[in-house]
């Protein structure tokens, strides 16, 4: 089987010869022109042989003109829908646009977006979410109902651009929200943008990220894939496949993934196997494993993978 084929059989629920294999972590190439980020990631794709590229998406989502942070209600509601093509994200897509070109017919690839309470968490409003969330509830979802309207936006952009699907990070978990704080700030959103991509496309990925995960609330969401940790806060594999027809997408450990020898790597990727089957299984970390992980690691799970 070639890549594509074999990602549509595991999709499909048909057998393989292997699993589909998948890594990745973050470049750091946010301040690099398109053409390099491209570069970057279809060096990574080659050199590791993989079965399906996830394309880091590290450009920023800016800030209001003549603001610093977004931290008071006063500053939400400056936030708007924007034009992605007239922000950095504009340069995701033109990397998008080199790779769709260079994998055409060869592999597909899945484009990383955070959901809207991540976007404005992370790019906006960072230490001051939780208060936010606290005192200005409403302020704070007129502020993701905009920036959701902007990641729709792109995310419709990416698809046509030659995405197979999008990535969608959901970090739906103790860790970051309270089970009432994801009802309010987090799923309505999410369901929102995914409905909107829903036909076009491909395949797209729900990554569940955490390890205290409001699993429950998040398996009717609208996609084709499962991508979380099961070896860091599960559920495990078996248990997964138990609650949902998704494709799942996990089995090797992130977190240790850098400091753990091959034999232990292979090993690890065996156990995966037995309990995933050859059928709707992707073998892919929990989430990013560290930058500064040396190729023989990365090697070693991807032999086993196909051995």
């Amino acid at each position: 089987m070639d890549k594509i084929e074999r990602v549509r059989a595991t999709l499909a629920g048909q057998p393989v010869d292997h699993p589909p294999f998948t890594i990745w972590y973050h470049f750091g190439n946010q301040h690099a022109s398109p053409d390099l980020a491209a570069q970057v990631h279809l060096d990574f794709f080659t050199h590791y042989d993989l079965d399906l590229l996830k394309v880091m998406n590290d450009y920023d989502y800016p800030m209001p003109s003549g603001m610093e942070a977004v931290a008071t209600a006063a500053d939400l509601k400056r936030l708007a829908a924007l034009d992605p093509a007239r922000t950095p994200m504009a340069n995701q897509w033109q990397a998008l646009e080199r790779i769709a070109m260079a994998l055409k017919g060869k592999a597909l690839f899945v484009d990383t977006m955070f959901n809207a309470w991540n976007t404005l968490r992370r790019n906006l409003a960072k230490d001051a979410m939780e208060p936010l969330m606290q005192r200005e509830p409403g302020a704070v979802e007129g502020a993701l109902g905009a920036v959701n309207q902007t990641l729709i936006r792109y995310a419709v952009g990416a698809l046509e651009r030659g995405a197979a699907g999008i990535f969608l990070s959901v970090p739906a978990s103790a860790e970051f929200v309270t089970r009432e704080q994801y009802e309010r700030f987090m799923r309505p959103f999410d369901l929102e943008l995914l409905r909107a991509v829903q036909g076009k496309g491909e395949f797209h990925v729900l990554h569940a990220h955490g390890e205290k995960l409001y699993l429950d609330r998040l398996l009717d969401y609208p996609v084709q894939v499962l991508s979380w940790a099961d070896l860091n806060g599960g559920p495990s594999i078996a248990e997964a496949r138990q609650r949902t027809p998704f494709t799942l997408m996990a089995g090797i450990d992130h977190v240790k993934f850098q400091y753990t020898s091959v034999p232990v790597i292979k090993a690890q990727v065996r156990a995966t196997r037995r309990q995933a089957g050859n059928a709707r299984f992707i073998l892919a970390p929990g989430c990013s494993v560290a930058t500064y992980t040396f190729p023989p690691m990365i090697l070693a799970a991807r032999d086993a993978c196909r051995a």
